[in-house]
C-alpha cells in the first residue's frame, strides 16, 4: 500500500494549484487549515485524532472542497498507524500535509 505516496502527491498538488491560483480553497478549507495551523503552532505532533476533530466542527462543505478533505482523511488514517506515519516516507507525507496547512492557513481569502 502507498498511502504515504499518494497523500504526499496530492498535498504537493494542492500546495501548487493553490500557489498558482488554480485552486482557491473555500471558507470550510481555510477554516480547518486555520485550526490545525493553531494546533500545529503548539509544537505538538499532529494526530489522527485532532484532524477528525476539526473535520468534525467544520462547517458543511459545498463539494468545492472534497479534495482537501479527503487528503485530511487520508492522513488521519496515516497518523493512526504508527509504524507507518514514523517511517520517511510517512513522515514526508505528514510534512507536505502541514505545508500545505501552513499556506491555506496564512493566505489571504480569495475575493468575492
Amino acid at each position: 500500500m502507498h498511502v504515504a505516496e499518494e497523500i504526499r502527491a496530492e498535498a504537493a498538488a494542492l500546495i501548487d494549484h493553490h500557489a498558482l491560483g488554480v485552486w482557491k480553497p473555500n471558507d470550510a478549507d481555510r477554516q480547518a487549515a486555520v485550526a490545525l495551523f493553531r494546533f500545529l503552532e503548539t509544537g505538538l505532533p499532529l494526530t489522527g485524532e485532532q484532524i477528525r476533530s476539526v473535520l468534525a466542527h467544520a462547517q458543511p462543505s459545498d463539494g468545492t472542497g472534497e479534495r482537501l478533505l479527503r487528503l485530511l482523511l487520508m492522513t488521519a488514517g496515516l497518523l493512526d498507524d504508527t509504524q507507518l506515519a514514523d517511517g520517511p516516507a510517512g513522515r514526508d507525507a505528514v510534512d507536505h500535509v502541514c505545508l500545505l496547512l501552513d499556506a491555506l492557513a496564512l493566505s489571504r481569502p480569495a475575493d468575492r
